[in-house]
């Protein structure tokens, strides 16, 4: 059979070949994107036009070139090159620029074929700040200035276990009230000794064994200072001085027939010994990072072995998102990504692969600690052996990894299928929403939407909505339920351009106003008005409705005389004549005066409640109310235009009714269900009965576990909401802060207690003196 010679018009990358053969020879960095513009992948370079190129190799030939050059490329990139459809470029000075750029631009974005680093929240760090008596803080950024930082440490249990264990040996932690006092006494050259003595009142930590007894003199500012180098010298590897300081304790405990306190001394010795575990003995000692790289069917994972003074004090596993061709890649991003974040960069950072960019790692990390740093690849000896081990780990932990992933996927696929023999589905539930209601007393009442794709939790596509047609301290869960889907499905059903059609069909089109049209609308709105803010609607030639949009003043935008013929009362027409005055206004905000029976129309529409009036509204109201329409909250989103596959409520037979007659007044056939809390029992809209499921079913538990998500998505906003309220509360009193300023504190602090507790330092970035004086006093 001949060959047949595929053309370049019918070449999608014909075009980014192009422009790759013109695009600059320079240092950069170069990102791939999808035809959404997402960002599929971030790249460095130091020739962006020859990088660029190797992406694309030309056309097949009829002789096969093409199939070689797709060989090289591997199975990640041919997959992403399915997806390309545009590029684009930052020249840089030199590659070591281009190196920050993209762990910076990686981080930020999270490109699905980068190989990227956990969350960096999930991780932990020691934080001692240079303060003149410095503060120790277990932190989960390790950005705050001025500090010396050690980590990260996985697991929260564990470092906070191994600093209190820290403070039975060197007492470091003290009250706040005496760290800051002593700090801020010290920084204006003040004798700090004579702040707090003997006579003073024991803070409650004193009393409890937290507290060093600074608030009580019992320490000077040398003895401070010693205990914290101590500390830091642990943190360090260097822990002789904590081994030999409990032996004393030991000692002392049984000399005072003190035996379980001398039996607890020893079992922290055995666990420090074991932290310093002997496998390796390096007579260089040589701090050295151990990385050992595993890639397997393009998902990688890194065992971190820590050498501190020769020994073995630390070892980290470290799972990678993204998609990884081979070992030198993986590590080639992993090196920037992690030592960007931790501030402990040994001496010798050990790979196992030579990498392109080998000296351009080294002079960045070198860079990074101001010192000097080898990254070494060894052949023989001490750490050629611990990498060997660091990498067959890797391995181990890699196939464990993958024999627990195909147990996930196999449970998830017979949960789908289950679903879909069970509810008599069309086909297995690919896209599953389940929506869960939660307030406070009928206050800051919130509907959350979680979503499954394809079985998993899809954290990105989760949505929330803040109820607006519950007045405060209203409850009513079915009303509520029905507005946050009223609002979820309506971008399903809502295209205006669609809708326009329907309507011209039954004869209405929609237009600006004529002329002779002006008389009749100032007769019926009883003011002169200008017809450049109508928008009106037909029937042969006849107004049928009609509305407005007015500018008053200081850019307040109001959507007025939303009007209808008495013969054509329809929700519907009225809805697509809002939606097209507000279609008209590209930002900010716009409101509406209503009478309380259209409330609810208005709620749905997007509007809410609000508790400011804008001033040329207020003369308007006549016992009526104003809502408001916020543009920014009403963005196209690809979440909420994907079509659910099924909705699952959290509620039993009443709320799956509730929604069945939104679903019918939507005109929308989705399968719904309900899962009902008390018996774990799933409603459907045809029965009043439970359906039936397998004991210990797959499905049923995929339904829990969604449902749960649900319900701690909605309490999680709920409390954010009512933690943001609270800060605005307590703050109106402050004299001198404004909303920029509140709206810093809520962002920074969280919660009144949050702010309560930050110190006058945390403070003071965001506070005056004056504010900060004054905040004091009030809260």
């Amino acid at each position: 059979m001949p060959s047949i010679k595929k053309s370049k018009a019918d070449d999608p990358l014909e075009e980014l070949r192009k422009r790759a053969a013109q695009a600059p020879q320079s240092p950069g960095i170069y990102r791939w994107l999808d035809k959404n513009g997402k960002v599929l992948y971030i790249g460095k370079a130091k020739n962006l036009r020859n990088r660029l190129k190797s992406y694309l190799p030309p056309v097949a030939s009829a002789k096969g070139g093409g199939q070689k050059e797709d060989k090289k490329l591997g199975p990640w990139k041919l997959a992403m090159r399915k997806q390309l459809a545009d590029f684009d470029v930052t020249v840089t000075n030199s590659e070591l620029e281009a190196l920050v750029l993209e762990t910076n631009l990686i981080k930020e974005n999270k490109p699905k074929y980068n190989v990227l680093m956990k969350d960096d929240k999930s991780y932990l760090y020691v934080q001692i700040s240079r303060d003149p008596y410095p503060i120790v803080e277990v932190v989960r950024r390790n950005t705050a200035p001025n500090t010396i930082g050690f980590g990260p440490f996985i697991g929260a249990d564990n470092i906070r276990k191994t600093m209190d264990m820290l403070h039975s040996v060197f007492p470091y932690k003290a009250c706040k009230k005496s760290l800051e006092s002593l700090n801020r006494a010290a920084e204006k050259g003040e004798d700090t000794s004579k702040i707090f003595n003997k006579d003073s009142k024991p803070c409650l930590e004193l009393q409890i064994g937290e507290c060093c007894g600074l608030c009580k003199g019992m320490l000077s500012h040398k003895q401070y200072c010693e205990i914290i180098d101590n500390v830091s010298d642990f943190l360090k590897g260097k822990r002789k001085t904590a081994i030999n300081k409990l032996t004393e304790k030991m000692k002392q405990a049984a000399s005072e027939k003190k035996f379980e306190k001398a039996a607890k001394f020893r079992n922290t010795i055995q666990s420090i010994e074991h932290m310093e575990s002997q496998l390796v003995s390096d007579t260089s000692n040589e701090d050295t990072d151990i990385l050992g790289m595993a890639v397997v069917n393009g998902k990688a994972l890194v065992v971190l072995f820590k050498v501190r003074d020769g020994k073995l004090i630390d070892d980290l596993s470290l799972t990678l998102a993204g998609e990884a061709e081979n070992v030198s890649e993986a590590l080639a991003q992993f090196i920037p990504q992690y030592y960007s974040t931790t501030p402990d960069i040994p001496n010798v950072i050990v790979i196992g692969e030579e990498l392109e960019e080998h000296s351009l790692l080294q002079q960045w990390l070198e860079d990074q600690r101001d010192k000097k740093v080898e990254l070494r690849i060894p052949e023989r000896g001490k750490k050629s052996k611990l990498l060997m081990l660091a990498e067959k780990n890797a391995q181990e932990k890699m196939k464990q990894m993958e024999t627990k992933w195909e147990t996930a996927a196999a449970n998830i696929e017979n949960a789908l299928e289950e679903l879909q023999n069970t509810l008599e589905l069309a086909e297995k539930p690919k896209r599953i929403e389940c929506y869960d209601i939660s307030h406070l007393s009928g206050s800051e009442t919130v509907g959350s939407m979680a979503v499954a794709k394809n079985g998993k939790a899809a954290n990105d596509q989760y949505r929330s909505f803040t109820i607006r047609t519950l007045k405060d301290g209203e409850v009513d869960d079915y009303k509520a339920l029905a507005e946050t889907l009223k609002r979820r499905l309506k971008y399903l059903t809502q295209n205006i351009k669609e809708e326009e059609k329907k309507w011209k069909a039954k004869g209405i089109t929609f237009g600006k106003v004529r002329k002779k049209e002006i008389e009749f609308l100032e007769k019926t709105t009883k003011e002169k008005i200008d017809p450049k803010d109508f928008i009106v609607a037909r029937k042969a030639d006849v107004i049928i409705s009609y509305g407005s949009m007015r500018e008053h003043k200081g850019a307040i935008v109001e959507l007025e005389h939303l009007w209808t013929h008495e013969k054509w009362q329809d929700p519907i027409l009225v809805s697509l004549m809002a939606r097209k005055l507000l279609h008209r206004i590209k930002k900010g905000k716009v409101y509406a005066i209503m009478k309380k029976e259209d409330e609810n129309f208005f709620g749905e529409l997007g509007f809410q409640y609000i508790k400011d009036v804008p001033a040329p509204l207020k003369k308007k109201l006549k016992d009526r109310t104003v809502m408001m329409y916020s543009l920014k909250d009403h963005k196209d989103d690809s979440s909420l235009l994907a079509k659910p596959d099924l909705l699952v409520i959290d509620g039993g037979k009443g709320q799956v009714s509730t929604i069945a007659a939104v679903l019918k007044k939507l005109e929308l056939e989705i399968p719904l269900i309900g899962l009902a809390k008390r018996e774990e029992e799933v409603f459907i809209p045809s029965s009043s009965h439970p359906i039936s499921f397998q004991k210990d079913s797959q499905a049923k538990f995929l339904l829990m576990r969604l449902r749960n998500e649900a319900h701690r998505f909605a309490n999680h906003l709920r409390e954010k909401k009512g933690s943001k309220a609270a800060i605005h509360s307590a703050l109106d009193d402050v004299t001198g802060i404004g909303e920029k300023t509140k709206k810093e504190l809520m962002e920074r602090f969280g919660s009144v207690e949050g702010i309560r507790n930050a110190s006058d330092i945390e403070l003071s970035q965001i506070l005056s003196e004056s504010q900060l004086e004054a905040l004091r006093e009030t809260i």
